[in-house]
């Protein structure tokens, strides 16, 4: 990645809460990011209310050409077909299997199905140009998907209600289809994440690993420490103190207690987000 973003706004469209008058919440994530005048998206939310948010920010979403899906659960997927109908066909970057059906499996309940509520075939007859790859792909100069994230750390492990069909029954979800997005300024990386079901710190280090630069300015997005413990939160905090990370914009699927060590922990570097907050960078 050899081109670096001089100018960088993150807006994020939609959260489970929202941090301006007027705004929609819900449980989902998508944020919208502006580099050096050119727009795309990261994730959709779960049922369309990004463009009723975007409007009222006055942002124009039929000029994000491009949508990053980070993985293909309900809550960043499911305003895609919204988004569509209301502004145009775009390309649809992420892994092969975004789209495949997925599934929470909980105990003394009934099996859910908790992926893209849309088909593909439905979402390309709605102007969807896709674009999925397992490897990085760019989405602008200076921006790209991390591709595949592999997990190299010790105390990160995969959620275990997730699951996908293998064969006759269910298997464990191994959140293969999981990418970020980076953004590569002059001051150091920008890491936009939806969920970071493969580890928060997997995800910075094959961000770290496909740049090369070291410097991680900021990460935006779910972290998916809700149900973490607490020794799993306290490595993470370890883990960013050492990546020196300088933001830290922690929303979605972090939790309310995870929220609370983490601004205990890093101060004014740290805030919650929530549908409205916008970082310039």
């Amino acid at each position: 990645m050899a081109s670096r973003v001089k100018e960088l706004t993150v807006t994020i469209l939609c959260d489970n809460c929202v941090a301006g008058p007027g705004l929609l919440a819900e449980h989902g994530l998508s944020l919208h990011a502006e580099a050096d005048g050119r727009t795309f998206l990261l994730d959709t939310g779960a049922s369309g209310i990004l463009v009723g948010n975007a409007a009222r920010l006055g942002l124009d979403l039929s000029a994000a050409t491009a949508v990053a899906l980070s993985h293909g659960h309900y809550d960043h997927t499911g305003g895609l077909a919204t988004l569509l109908s209301a502004h145009g066909g775009r390309e649809v970057i992420g892994h092969p299997g975004v789209l495949a059906a997925r599934f929470s499996r909980r105990r003394s309940r009934p099996t859910r199905e908790i992926g893209c509520p849309h088909s593909r075939r439905e979402l390309a007859r709605l102007g969807a140009i896709y674009r999925l790859n397992a490897e990085p792909q760019e989405i602008l100069p200076g921006v790209t998907t991390t591709g595949a994230i592999p997990q190299t750390t010790d105390f990160e492990h995969l959620p275990t209600h997730f699951a996908v069909r293998r064969g006759g029954g269910y298997a464990r979800d191994p959140f293969e289809d999981e990418q970020a997005v980076v953004v590569h300024t002059r001051r150091g990386l920008v890491v936009l994440v939806g969920c970071a079901h493969r580890g928060l710190i997997n995800t910075l280090r094959r961000a770290i690993e496909l740049t090369g630069e070291r410097r991680v300015r900021a990460v935006i997005g779910g972290t998916h420490l809700a149900a973490a413990s607490s020794s799993r939160i306290e490595r993470t905090i370890e883990e960013l103190r050492a990546l020196g990370v300088g933001r830290l914009v922690a929303c979605h699927c972090t939790g309310f207690a995870p929220a609370a060590d983490l601004r205990a922990a890093f101060g004014e570097s740290f805030t919650p987000g929530g549908a409205g907050a916008a970082l310039t960078l």
